[in-house]
Parts: structure tokens; sequence; C-alpha cells
């Protein structure tokens, strides 16, 4: 993310690296503010949210733990669970 002097400065005052930055744009609630410019905001509904999608690929990756799929040419031939 391309980020200009100001806001470089401006994270490093007030200790926001990159990846918070990252997840307030890719879950906040974006709206537009004066000047052409957009507002990403990351309250307490978008917080819940990103921890419901989290938990549901939590949920995903434990099913899939010991997955296995055998493939043919251009089709699955069969699927099954390696413990």
């Amino acid at each position: 993310m391309k980020m200009s002097k100001h806001a470089k400065k401006r994270c490093q005052q007030r200790s926001l690296p990159q990846e918070t930055l990252e997840i307030v744009m890719r879950h906040g609630r974006m709206s537009h503010a004066p000047a052409g410019v957009c507002k990403f905001f990351f309250g307490n509904k978008e917080y819940s949210q990103a921890i419901s999608d989290l938990k549901r690929v939590m949920k995903t990756l434990e099913r899939a733990r010991g997955g296995t799929i055998i493939m043919g040419t251009d089709q699955v031939v069969t699927v099954y669970k390696q413990h």
C-alpha cells in the first residue's frame, strides 16, 4: 500500500503497523469523506464480523485436516480423510 510521508509518520507515532492497516481496509466500513477521499472505519461491529469470519475459517481448517483428494487427468477420483 502506497503511503504519504504524513501517514507513515502517524503510523509510527500511533504504533499502527502495516498489518493493522490492511485489516482496517479489508474488514472496515468504507464511506466517502470530503475532498473526494475514502474513510475506512473498523469498529465493534466490523470487529465482531471479522472474528466470526475467522472462526468459520478455523472450523473449515479443522474439518480439512487429514483430507486427501485423488485426482485423475480431469476429475476428482476419490476423497478420504487420513488420520
